[in-house]
């Protein structure tokens, strides 16, 4: 009987603080994405999260989907990849395609290109535009 009321005494506050710790894990992650807030009405000093505490990836820019996917290949040209803006490279390989030939081929990959680019999470719109962004203006 004492042994079963010492282990109860050193468990309970164990299991207090573990309950309490559940708690605020719960609260984090139902708490309201933002706020709602009236012209007359004053501002709440509770924060707002921003996109990096919910975990949402904010959308890829061209310019950073070229910076971290594309320019190994198409930086220098390598396996025949036509070069960033390069008039005469992209000449090539726009003679008779429209820019959804291009996206189409660059989806699927081609020679020693492989599909996507190895940008698997890019949608077909964030290909197209950064095929807009590497051929020459």
């Amino acid at each position: 009987m004492f042994a079963r009321l010492l282990i109860l005494l050193v468990c309970a506050p164990m299991l207090l603080y573990a309950a309490s710790d559940d708690l605020e894990k719960i609260k984090q992650r139902i708490r309201p994405v933002g706020q709602v807030h009236l012209k007359d009405e004053p501002v709440s000093s509770s924060p707002v999260p921003v996109l990096e505490e919910l975990n949402v990836t904010p959308p890829r820019t061209p310019e950073g989907t070229y910076e971290q996917y594309c320019i190994v290949c198409h930086g220098s040209g390598v396996a025949g990849a036509p070069k960033f803006r390069d008039g005469s490279d992209w000449k090539k390989r726009m003679a008779g395609r429209t820019l959804n030939d291009l996206t189409t081929t660059a989806i699927k990959g081609l020679n020693a290109m492989p599909a996507k680019g190895t940008c698997q999470e890019c949608t077909e719109a964030e290909i197209k535009a950064v095929i807009e962004y590497m051929v020459p203006k």
